[in-house]
Parts: structure tokens; sequence; C-alpha cells
């Protein structure tokens, strides 16, 4: 057979392939349906156990809520001795502190490993939730969130931060304005917003120091070297001021049943009398606590002092009055001998509230001169 030349190919086609059927797209023919998925059993408790929790977690924040606040002006009152500036600072912190780590955070989140990033997330969480905390609910203001001593200047603290912050968000504003125009300024914004923001948090905190109306006493503030009250001249014998409670009372422990965190000493002798007048002032962390420490002394009799013991708002009061010779106490003198004492503790009182008042005689206790 010869081999057929090129031209024999023109006008052929290649041999078709066979066609099958094609299977319709709606056909009749039935098919078995499916069953859905069951969810486990141990799916349907994993998510009632989830939402248990997050409402659990929801509750547990609300209660830490009412005690968190108090308890970190406590310990920041401890550490202090409820200084003004360490009072301030303090609830500076409280502001600045979430603010800075999560300035931090944001800044450096794609210059470190994945660890360091989680640990700044986290640390920004938990500081951010902590400052939540401060914020007072529905019928409460701030001054029912963070009580105790200190309590206005911590509170002086935060509002100062917080007023840094509202200025660092000006900022923001009026460099995304400029960046308009100055693209030098656009190309730097995180940078100067950063500098910005941290000298204005920073500026915040010896400002409020300042402004900021004294929290703690000194004896030497309380107490003058020459007392007038009640047209009497008492001269002061002894002043100062200790961390602690040591040495108040000869048993230590009566006072030291809580945490004492600063005393206040003063002694004093009048110009009608021999009486001698001496006063300690032992500051606690609230009020609760000085009533229980206070309800927890006994009674303290002796012929040559008379020792009386009294609260002010977060402060125990210990005074003893006494002849300066020691000698015995009659009934005649309890009268004038305590009358000294009462003056002083007008004095502290009236120092601590802002109302200075004289005390009025009595028939129990008043001046000699009345007697």
């Amino acid at each position: 057979m010869t081999n057929p030349g090129p031209i024999e190919y023109v006008g052929q086609q290649p041999p078709k392939k066979p066609k099958y059927p094609k299977t319709p797209k709606n056909s009749k023919t039935p098919q078995t349906p499916r069953s859905p998925k069951k969810p486990s059993r141990f799916a349907v408790l994993g998510g009632i156990a989830g939402i248990l929790g997050f409402m659990a977690a929801l509750a547990a924040y609300a209660m830490l809520g009412r005690v968190v606040p108090s308890t970190i002006a406590a310990y920041a009152c401890d550490a202090t001795a409820c200084s003004t500036e360490g009072m301030v600072v303090a609830g500076w912190l409280v502001i600045a502190l979430p603010a800075v780590l999560i300035g931090a955070t944001a800044a450096t989140a794609k210059h470190v490993d994945r660890t360091t990033r989680r640990i700044l997330i986290t640390l920004s969480v938990l500081a951010g939730l902590v400052a939540l905390m401060f914020i007072p609910g529905r019928h409460r203001d701030m001054s029912d969130v963070v009580q105790g001593p200190g309590a206005d200047q911590f509170i002086d603290g935060m509002g100062w931060a917080l007023g840094a912050l509202g200025a660092s968000v000006a900022v923001a504003l009026l460099l995304a304005m400029i960046g308009r125009k100055a693209p030098a300024v656009e190309r730097h914004y995180s940078v100067v917003l950063g500098v910005a923001a941290a000298v204005l948090l920073l500026a915040a905190a010896p400002v409020a120091i300042a402004k900021t109306g004294p929290g703690s006493m000194s004896a030497e503030d309380v107490f003058p070297a020459v007392l007038e009250m009640n047209d009497d001249i008492l001269t002061r014998t002894a002043v100062g001021d200790q961390r602690g409670c040591t040495g108040v009372l000869a048993d230590e422990s009566l006072l030291n049943r809580e945490n004492c965190v600063l005393t206040l000493h003063a002694a004093y002798r009048t110009d009608d009398s021999d009486a001698v007048a001496s006063l300690w002032a032992v500051l606690y962390l609230d009020d609760d606590t000085a009533d229980s420490v206070r309800d927890g002394l006994p009674k303290v009799t002796s012929d040559t002092a008379l020792t009386v013991f009294s609260t002010s708002r977060s402060w125990v009061l210990v005074g003893i009055s006494e002849h300066a010779d020691g000698a015995t106490i009659t009934s005649t003198d309890r009268p004038w001998v305590m009358w000294p004492l009462r003056q002083v503790a007008y004095r502290f009182i009236g120092y601590q509230g802002g109302l200075l008042i004289d005390p009025d005689p009595g028939d129990d206790i008043h001046p000699r001169t009345a007697a």
C-alpha cells in the first residue's frame, strides 16, 4: 500500500472521541440524605462552661471593683506614711502605668519577639482593667471608690494624670492637622507624639503634688510650741512622730493588733497649774480599723495618771494626764488635771477637720481657776 502524501489529509477531520451521556443535574434518581452531625456531649458541656465562666468573671470583676481601689490606696498609705507626695504619685501611677504600657506595646510591637509582645499585651490589659475599677458606678463618686487616709490626694493624682492624657489627645489631633502641610511632621508623627505625651504625663506628677493640699500631718504642724486656748497658755515640752506605734503603750500588742501606720506625739504644761498633758495619735488605714483597735483597749487605772482612749476618724487617740511631779491625783484634782488634755485633743481634732474651736468647760472637766 502506497503511503499517501500530505495532500491526501487535506479536508479530513480527526477521528471523534466517543461521547458519554452526562448525568443530568436534576437527576430523579433518589439520593440518600446525610444525617446531620449531632454535637458531642463534651462540646455542649464546654459551651455551657464557657458561658458560666464568662459570667463568673464579670461578677468577680464587679466584686473586686469594690475592694481593689481602697486596697491599693491603703497599701500606698502604708508604704508612704500617707504623705502628700506618696499618695499623689500612687494615684498618678494608676492612670500613667497602663498608658505607658499601651504606648510601649504599640511602639515596639514590630521590633520584639512574640513572647515579649505577649507579655507587654498581658501587662497592658491587667493594668487597664485595674484602672477601670476606679471609674465610679451609678450613684457613686470617687470619694466612694477611694476611701481612707490620703484618699483626696490619691484622687488628685489620678485627676492630673487623666488631664495629661487629655492634653496628649489634643496634641495628637494638632499634629495630625500640621502634618497635612508639613511632611516632616507627618513622617515623624509617632515619635513626636510619643515624646510630647511622655513630657505631659511626667510633668503632671510634680504639678499635682504642688497643687494638692497636704494629706499627712506632722506633729510639728499640728501641735505648736505655744498653744493658746480658752485664754490658757500651754507650753509644749515634747513633740515627735514615728512610723508605726511602738512604745506608745507598755503592752505593744494592743495597738499592733492591726497595722498602725504613723504616730504623732506631743506633751504640754499649763501656765496655771502643774498638770501635764501627753497625747499620742495613732493612724490606721480606715475608720473601722481604728474603732476596732479602740474597742480592744483595756481600761487603765492608776493613782498618779489618768489614761483616756478615743478615736477621731482613722486615728486612735491615747491621752495621759498627770501632775508634773507624779503626785497622786485626788478627786478634787481630777477636773483640772484633765483639762489641758481636753484642749490638746481639741487642737488635734480641729486641725484634722480644718475647724479649730476651743472646748467648753464642764462640771467634770474644767480649768483650775474654775474649781
